[in-house]
């Protein structure tokens, strides 16, 4: 799955599902689920007075909750426009010439429509970004098939000395329910 890397607050935003559009000034033709990655540096010049009205009253307290440098959630993109009726999206000057065409007088900001955001409960941490779209490195090898897959880092209970479990994680590293039952033996 691609990813890709939005700096905080805005990441943050649409995995918790407030922000519905990622603004680029780039236009995408790709449809379908992505990781939001968390930019390892925060937006410049970005404060509450820099919100209007609308958008600050949209946003909770989780300033507490922003992380950076990791994958912090997923969702989908839709659509690619200019000039989309959300709050959050930034606007392309221009003016309409007659039977509704709209003649642009500055060069376009894209707005991507996001829908269906999931927010990981815990992100998965120390991931450097790329620009555009990328694919993140596995970082995981399955425990039942040995296929390497990108996912969480594993829990431990201890050392692996302290209660006999020699070092195993506490859930198994599988990349699919299907790995999963045949590690368990469903």
């Amino acid at each position: 799955m691609k990813a890709l890397s939005i700096k905080q607050p805005w990441a943050s935003l649409i995995a918790h599902g407030i922000k519905e559009i990622e603004n680029r000034t780039w236009k995408t033709h790709f449809r379908g689920r992505i990781y939001i990655h968390a930019s390892g540096t925060p937006a410049k010049g970005i404060s509450l007075s820099s919100l209007s009205i609308d958008q600050f009253n949209s946003i909770p307290n989780i300033e507490a909750k922003i992380t950076y440098s990791a994958i912090i959630g997923e969702v989908d993109i839709i659509d690619c426009v200019v000039n989309h009726h959300s709050i959050w999206a930034e606007k392309t000057g221009g003016k309409y010439v007659g039977d509704g065409v709209f003649v642009l007088s500055e060069k376009p900001i894209y707005n991507w429509v996001l829908a269906n955001p999931v927010l990981y409960e815990k992100p998965i941490l120390n991931v450097k970004g790329k620009l555009s779209f990328w694919e993140p490195t596995p970082n995981q090898s399955c425990m039942s098939c040995n296929k390497e897959f990108f996912g969480h880092d594993p829990q431990y209970c201890c050392n692996g000395q302290e209660c006999g479990c020699i070092g195993q994680p506490i859930e198994p590293l599988v990349c699919s329910n299907e790995c999963y039952d045949k590690l368990m033996g469903k």
